[in-house]
């Protein structure tokens, strides 16, 4: 399936675009306070961000994979990204948020992952998600705790394409189809 444009009170979910190079560059791929916790390393070139929304664009009729933009409704900002995969380490379906620093602490992630978790369960049947964060992060665990999800265990959580190794917790949502 290919990933849909969704919906909320105040965001647009879609797929990502090629015009959206500058926007995601600059709004958190060059932050390095964004990419601290992060599995990826923040991009000090734009080309990096070129070969990212690539990637992307090759996702985007997978249907394991569904990447979104978050889009500000009012002023159709880009302010960053959620994702839903099947994820093999796990066996099950992951989630992942980002957004520009601009943007932290207003309940945009947690808004924009309550309506794909909703996509999940009701077009692809999900019924479990795993989500995992550094321990330093605890703002990430408490949107997954908004989410539903609870701790499972304590986990090795790698961050900046693996060059750094945290203390990490992974979550778990049990949900009906």
């Amino acid at each position: 399936m290919k990933t849909p444009i969704l919906e909320t009170d105040r965001l647009i979910l879609r797929p990502f675009n090629t015009a959206d190079v500058q926007d995601v560059f600059c709004c958190w791929e060059s932050d390095a306070d964004v990419a601290k916790y992060m599995f990826w390393s923040s991009h000090n070139d734009i080309e990096k961000t070129k070969e990212w929304i690539s990637f992307e664009l090759e996702q985007i009729s997978k249907n394991d994979w569904y990447r979104f933009a978050i889009v500000l409704k009012e002023t159709n900002e880009l302010i960053g990204t959620g994702l839903i995969y099947y994820e093999d380490e796990v066996s099950c379906w992951e989630i992942g948020y980002n957004l520009g620093k601009k943007y932290w602490g207003k309940g945009y992630t947690t808004e924009a992952m309550k309506e794909i978790i909703r996509f999940a369960v009701q077009e692809l049947h999900v019924t479990e998600i795993v989500g995992r964060f550094a321990k330093e992060n605890p703002n990430s665990g408490n949107v997954m705790q908004k989410l539903g999800f609870k701790y499972e265990k304590d986990i090795d959580y790698e961050c900046n394409n693996g060059t750094i190794h945290r203390n990490g917790m992974q979550y778990r949502l049990y949900l009906k189809c």
